[in-house]
C-alpha cells in the first residue's frame, strides 16, 4: 500500500520528467532522461509509460524517443481562452496584425522569461512566427524589456546581477532608454533578421502585467516602418491597460 509520502514521490518525479521534455530541445530517451535526472531508467520508463497512457508525453514508433504530447494544448488553449484580458487584448492584436502587415503577439511574465499567450501571425508569405506557449528571457529582446523595465527593483536587480558585467551595462542603459520613451525596439537580438516593437500594459495598480509586440523580418519591419507604427502601438497598450480600472 502505498503512503502519502510515495504517492508525493512520484508525482514530483513525473513533474520532473515533463520539465525535462520542456526545457530540453528535440524528443529525449529514457537513458538520457534517467542520467540528466538522476532517476532510475526503469523509474522513468514507468512515469512516462503512464504520462503517454494520459496523452501528457509522445513517443515515436520509430526512434522510441519521447516528446510533450497533445493533452498540454488543450491546457494551453482552455488557461489563454479563460484569461481574464484575452477579449480585451485580442481585437487589438488583429487591429495590429492587419494595421502593421506584421505579427502582433501579447506577451506575460513568468518568472524570468516572458511567455507568449496570445499571438495572431503576419499573414504575409515572409513573417515572424513565435507561437503562442513559447518564453524567452525575459532581459532578451524588445518584448523582455517593455515588461522587466517596469518590475519590481528586487526582480530588476536580480536580472541584472544575473549577468556578466558588460551585460548589466548595456542592459541598464536599454531599461533606462525604454522607460524614458515608453516602448522597446530590438534589432536581431534573439533571431537574426528579427526586428519588434514591444510597449507594456499596466493594472489599475500601475503593475505590469504584460507587453503587446509587433515583430517581422528586419528587411520590411526596418527602423522607418517600427517609427511610423509606435503611436499605434502605445495607444493600444494605453487603452488596454484602462479596461483594467
Amino acid at each position: 500500500m502505498k503512503t502519502k509520502s510515495d504517492v508525493s514521490a512520484t508525482v514530483l518525479r513525473a513533474i520532473k520528467v515533463l520539465e525535462h521534455l520542456k526545457e530540453t530541445p528535440g524528443p529525449q530517451s529514457v537513458s538520457y532522461i534517467s542520467k540528466d535526472l538522476e532517476i532510475s531508467q526503469t523509474i522513468v520508463h514507468r512515469l512516462l509509460t503512464t504520462l503517454k497512457m494520459e496523452g501528457f508525453v509522445l513517443q515515436d514508433t520509430h526512434s522510441k524517443l519521447y516528446s510533450l504530447g497533445p493533452a498540454f494544448l488543450d491546457y494551453a488553449n482552455k488557461i489563454i481562452t479563460e484569461l481574464p484580458f484575452a477579449p480585451v487584448v485580442e481585437p487589438w492584436l488583429i487591429r495590429l496584425r492587419n494595421q502593421t502587415g506584421e505579427t502582433a503577439g501579447f506577451y506575460i511574465p513568468n518568472g524570468y522569461t516572458r511567455l507568449c499567450v496570445m499571438e495572431y501571425e503576419s499573414q504575409q508569405e515572409i513573417r515572424r512566427s513565435v507561437g503562442v506557449g513559447n518564453q524567452y528571457p525575459i532581459h532578451a529582446g524588445a518584448t523582455g524589456r517593455a515588461i522587466l523595465s517596469y518590475q519590481s527593483e528586487e526582480i530588476l536587480q536580480s536580472v541584472l546581477y544575473s549577468l556578466s558585467r558588460e551585460e548589466r551595462d548595456i542592459l541598464t542603459k536599454k531599461i533606462e532608454t525604454t522607460r524614458e520613451q515608453g516602448y522597446a525596439v530590438s534589432f536581431e537580438e534573439i533571431n537574426a533578421n528579427v526586428s519588434a516593437l514591444s510597449a507594456p500594459v499596466f493594472d489599475q495598480n500601475q503593475r505590469v502585467v504584460g507587453a503587446l509586440s509587433i515583430s517581422g523580418p528586419i528587411f520590411r519591419f526596418n527602423s522607418e516602418m517600427i517609427e511610423k507604427h509606435i503611436p499605434a502601438l502605445v495607444h493600444a497598450t494605453q487603452e488596454i491597460s484602462k479596461s483594467f480600472v
